[in-house]
């Protein structure tokens, strides 16, 4: 082995060192999903699904950086609550982001029809999803960082 392959794995291990010791399990790509010590994130189409021991801990949650807390907090068997929380804004998230997908898609369908009051009131709508969802999201993205 060359010295330069010997100051990677050292490089590496002491990096994947430092992560645990801020409690922090780095997450490992399998052909089930990816897994962060003995927590399975697995994927369906944009959603992911919480497994721990094949059971079903937590389902369709939309943002990775929510998954991937999540895993972590289960992984390392604490902060049942803040699991919680997580779950609840990435649900709220969710919410908001598929109302604003429905209404901007009934504003264009109104627009098409030539409906201006209706897609005066889509178009409202809309945008309140729209800035309820970023709003849930940066909170959920806030609270799910590893700093």
């Amino acid at each position: 082995m060359s010295d330069v392959s010997k100051r990677f794995e050292q490089l590496v291990k002491s990096t994947y060192k430092k992560f645990l010791d801020h409690g922090t399990i780095l997450p490992v790509k399998t052909d089930k999903g990816i897994l962060v010590g003995d927590v399975l994130i697995e994927s369906d189409g944009p959603l992911k699904n919480i497994y721990k021991k094949d059971k079903l801990i937590y389902s369709d949650i939309s943002l990775n950086a929510v998954a991937i807390k999540i895993a972590n907090l289960l992984a390392w068997n604490s902060h049942k609550q803040e699991c919680e929380k997580l779950y609840n804004l990435d649900t709220v998230y969710s919410k908001h982001f598929n109302d604003s997908k429905f209404h901007i898609a009934g504003y264009h369908k109104a627009t098409a029809n030539k409906d201006d009051l209706r897609a005066d009131v889509l178009w409202t709508r809309y945008q309140f999803a729209k800035e309820k969802a970023i709003l849930a999201r940066e909170e959920a993205e806030e609270l799910a960082s590893f700093e």
